[in-house]
C-alpha cells in the first residue's frame, strides 16, 4: 500500500520529455516535471515508444544514449501515461519513473489486487503452499518486483472427494501496474503440490485475463473479484465440482485406444498424447474407458514433461475436457 500511496499517473506528450544523465550514469527524465530516474523496465518502454532498440542502446555510453533517445522523442507527436513513484520520506532516493504506457492504459493497481486477495482468503484455510527453504523462508508463493506481482495459494484442508479421488483447490493470480503483463486469475483443482511448487494433476483449469485497457479497473471489480470469492468460498462450487467429476467418471469415451483416438480426432491432442495417456492411465490403474480416466492419464503424462509451460499446457487442455 505504501507503493500505491507514493505512485501517481501523469499524461504527457513525448516531445515534452527530456532525457538526461544523472550522477553515477543513471538515466532519467526531466522536462515539465521534477527529474525522475528511469528503471530498466521504463527505459525499455520509452525506447519502444520512440522506435529505438533498447537492447542496443543499453550497450552504449550514457551520453550517446541520451542523444539517440532525444532524437527519437523529437520525431514522435504522441501522448503517453507515466507512472511516477515518490521515494520514502526518510530516504535520499530520487523520484522514479516506473512505466511509460499509452494514454488509454487502464491501470489495475497491484495494491488493489493484493487487497482483494487478502479479503478473499481472510479467516479461511487458504495459504501459500510449503516450499523448499529459500532465503530463510519455507513459505514462498507471494512475489513482488518493481514491475509485477504473483500469488500462488492453495486450500489443502477442504478437499473435494468424489469416489475416492481427493482434490485440493488452488489459484494463481498475477498483475502488473507497469504494463509488463495483464491481470490474470487461474483457478484449478490438483492432486498435490510438491515443495518446489510444481502443481501435479491439475484439473478443471479456468482462467480469466484482463488486458489493461480503459475499462480494466471496472472489470476487476465486476468479474475477477466475484470469480475468486465464489471459488474460495467453495460450498456451492464444491457441489458443482462433485457433479462434474461424477459425470466425467460415468461418461464412456471408448472401449479401446482406437475408439478414443477416433472420438477425439478433432480435439487439441495428438494421437501420441492420447496413446501415452491411455497407457499411462492403465499403468496407474485408472479406468481409461471413461472421460475421468483419460483426463487422469493426460495429467499423468504431463508429469513427465521437462518444462513447466508444456506441462501446464497439457494439463489445461486435459482439464478443458471437463467443460466439453
Amino acid at each position: 500500500m505504501r507503493r500505491r500511496n507514493a505512485s501517481r499517473d501523469q499524461i504527457r506528450t513525448l516531445q515534452d520529455i527530456d532525457v538526461r544523465v544523472f550522477s553515477g550514469g543513471a538515466l532519467g527524465i526531466n522536462g515539465a516535471s521534477p527529474p525522475a530516474i528511469l528503471t530498466n523496465w521504463s527505459f525499455g518502454q520509452l525506447c519502444s515508444l520512440t522506435g529505438a532498440p533498447a537492447r542496443y542502446l543499453r550497450s552504449l555510453p550514457p551520453d550517446l544514449v541520451t542523444s539517440c533517445v532525444r532524437h527519437g522523442l523529437g520525431q514522435v507527436d504522441a501522448e503517453c501515461r507515466l507512472l511516477m513513484r515518490e521515494p520514502a520520506a526518510d530516504s535520499h532516493d530520487n523520484l522514479l519513473c516506473a512505466a511509460f504506457t499509452g494514454p488509454s492504459y487502464g491501470r489495475i493497481w497491484d495494491a488493489s489486487v493484493v487487497e482483494f486477495l487478502m479479503e478473499a482468503v481472510d479467516g479461511t484455510c487458504w495459504q501459500v503452499p510449503p516450499a523448499l527453504p529459500f532465503g530463510g523462508s519455507e513459505n514462498a508463493g507471494l512475489y513482488a518486483s518493481d514491475r509485477d506481482i504473483f500469488a500462488f495459494m492453495v486450500n489443502p484442508e477442504d478437499r473435494i472427494e468424489v469416489n475416492g479421488a481427493k482434490l485440493g483447490r488452488g489459484f494463481f493470480c498475477w498483475n502488473s501496474e507497469t504494463g509488463a503483463a495483464t491481470f490474470g486469475l487461474t483457478t484449478f483443482l490438483y492432486n498435490w503440490v510438491c515443495r518446489n511448487h510444481i502443481v501435479w494433476g491439475a484439473e478443471d483449469v479456468c482462467e480469466l485475463r484482463i488486458i489493461h485497457r480503459h475499462r480494466a479497473p471496472e472489470r476487476l471489480i465486476s468479474e475477477a473479484i466475484p470469480l475468486l470469492n465464489r471459488f474460495v468460498e467453495s460450498r456451492p462450487a464444491a457441489k458443482s465440482i462433485r457433479e462434474t467429476i461424477t459425470r466425467a467418471m460415468d461418461t464412456k469415451v471408448g472401449d479401446s485406444l482406437e475408439q478414443v483416438q477416433e472420438r477425439y480426432k478433432s480435439a487439441p491432442f495428438t494421437r501420441k498424447e492420447l496413446s501415452d495417456a491411455w497407457n499411462t492411465g492403465l499403468a496407474e490403474h485408472e479406468d481409461v474407458t471413461t472421460l475421468w480416466g483419460m483426463i487422469q492419464g493426460l495429467t499423468a503424462v504431463a508429469r513427465f514433461h521437462d518444462h513447466a509451460d508444456t506441462r501446464v499446457d497439457l494439463e489445461r487442455r486435459a482439464g478443458a475436457l471437463l467443460a466439453a
